[in-house]
């Protein structure tokens, strides 16, 4: 399937979402966050890329942890934007770039603790700071451990991001990575899923 960019992709004609609605190549920030399922979000970079979508990629240094930043580059076809990168030496800062930059930022895999460092204010890494910096949209897909997810802490945190206009695509119930876990609600939604709730959000 070809790229926005390619010759024939998307950006040679006006691309249509899954919903049917007409893609006016909208600019997606894809936060990515150190859980395990942070091995998943390639796939999902690559989706939204394939549906039209202009893209970037900021990552946790725990996500490297999980997914090399060589892998989450090639499937964003550009460099991931990191903690590192974060003061430029041309005096911009990162995360007041990126966040008048995307028209969403897409945290997948969103883990309890980046749900709840945006919560309460914190912004002491490029994508927490970048969502404190006025991102227009966010959408969170959460994946972490049932008892995480079903947590007060966690229900408190995402009622709080909800109520300033966050949304959330899952998590999903199903079986976890580690077989010590017992299969609950934790698991990260499907990459159709995901993107069909960025194409939601964009349109509302």
């Amino acid at each position: 399937m070809l790229l926005a960019g390619e010759p024939g992709g998307a950006s040679a004609s006006r691309p249509v979402g899954i919903l049917g609605s007409v893609i006016e190549a909208k600019k997606i920030l894809v936060g990515v966050t150190g859980g395990i399922a942070a091995y998943k979000a390639p796939g999902v970079i690559r989706r939204l890329r394939e549906a039209g979508y202009e893209v970037k990629v900021a990552a946790t240094e725990a996500a490297f942890r999980f997914v090399p930043e060589e892998t989450l580059s090639i499937a964003a076809g550009d460099r991931i934007h990191t903690d590192a990168s974060w003061w430029e030496e041309s005096g911009r800062v990162e995360h007041v770039g990126l966040a008048r930059w995307a028209d969403l930022v897409l945290v997948a895999p969103a883990t309890a603790d980046a749900i709840a460092r945006a919560a309460i204010g914190l912004g002491d890494d490029l994508l927490s700071a970048t969502i404190l910096a006025g991102a227009r949209r966010v959408l969170w897909a959460p994946a972490m451990n049932p008892e995480m997810w079903t947590s007060p802490a966690t229900r408190r945190n995402v009622e709080t991001l909800r109520g300033w206009g966050h949304r959330f695509v899952g998590p999903e119930e199903g079986q976890m990575a580690s077989s010590e876990e017992e299969p609950g609600v934790g698991r990260l939604a499907e990459e159709a899923e995901i993107v069909v709730a960025v194409e939601k959000a964009l349109s509302a």
